[in-house]
């Protein structure tokens, strides 16, 4: 395990912090680092490499900021634990946010040779930066390359390259570049802006006229558009996607069981508690311990 010359926490996002606790691992085309402090006051993000870049919030929320992409002003978009960046190889992000005094945070970064030689090189060019999203399969990867630069073995680094190729393949998939749409079914451009939908509203889900809506397709077509191009109805695919949102609060932050709940759009704990078991075998509590 050797040191990265770049980059140092305090490059990608330099801040006022009272303590600073810093772990990194090298795998060659991938590197990984999650920092974390206290007392944070304002900071302040600037990432322009040559490697691909991801940072996702693990532990406190960003509550006000402003991000500029290639120097132009995107505006700033709350975010909370499971909030991802992700900022293509020699395009820039600059931004600063305030919020919570306790935060962490992991930041990734995979060699463009190597992402290269995954995958087909022309579908790459089309990704362009993305700040504060959610995406469910996304946010799995970074977590299991979290999991292993807390838990190393010699077999690491296989596990961090095939997360670091997931990454990719899944923002191409939210993108819809080089995708065809699946016979009969939505076509990648809608399920985006579902997805986004979804994404966007966790306490308030969208109700199936909304998704119908988004889409521009008869009701008709849509339910069965879309159980072909997800395997699931629109209700059912809705309430996984609030039990995985939170399932990553159950791992990321201290909230209680009833305030994620109610952050999730369930209508009592009781109702969350049964999904969540019928969903992951283990209540919400015992899921956190494990």
């Amino acid at each position: 395990m050797t040191e990265p010359s770049q980059p140092r926490p305090d490059d990608v996002r330099r801040s006022v912090h009272q303590t600073l606790v810093h772990h990194f691992i090298d795998w060659g085309m991938v590197r990984a680092h999650i920092v974390k402090r206290t007392g944070l006051a304002r900071q302040e993000t600037h990432i322009a490499r040559d490697q691909h870049s991801f940072l996702i919030n693990l532990k406190g929320r960003a509550r006000s900021g402003e991000d500029f992409v290639e120097g132009r002003s995107i505006g700033f978009t709350p975010r909370r634990p499971g909030s991802v960046v992700f900022v293509p190889a020699h395009r820039e992000w600059k931004g600063w946010d305030e919020g919570d005094a306790i935060g962490s945070y992991l930041f990734v970064s995979v060699d463009t040779t190597f992402i290269n030689q995954c995958i087909d090189s022309r579908h790459l060019v089309g990704l362009k930066p993305a700040i504060g999203f959610r995406d469910v399969m996304i946010e799995h990867s970074l977590q299991r390359i979290a999991t292993e630069l807390n838990n190393p073995d010699p077999i690491s680094v296989s596990m961090a390259k095939s997360q670091a190729v997931q990454l990719f393949v899944q923002l191409l998939r939210r993108n819809g570049v080089g995708l065809e749409p699946v016979k009969g079914g939505l076509s990648p451009h809608n399920l985006k802006r579902i997805n986004a939908m979804i994404e966007s509203r966790p306490a308030n889900p969208p109700s199936v006229d909304e998704l119908i809506g988004e889409s521009g397709v008869s009701r008709r077509h849509f339910f069965r558009a879309f159980k072909q191009s997800t395997g699931k109805t629109p209700h059912s695919y809705v309430l996984r996607q609030q039990l995985k949102f939170a399932a990553d609060l159950l791992r990321a932050t201290d909230l209680p069981a009833t305030e994620i709940a109610l952050e999730c759009g369930f209508s009592s704990s009781s109702h969350f508690t049964v999904a969540f078991k019928q969903a992951f075998g283990a209540a919400p509590s015992q899921f956190r311990k494990r």
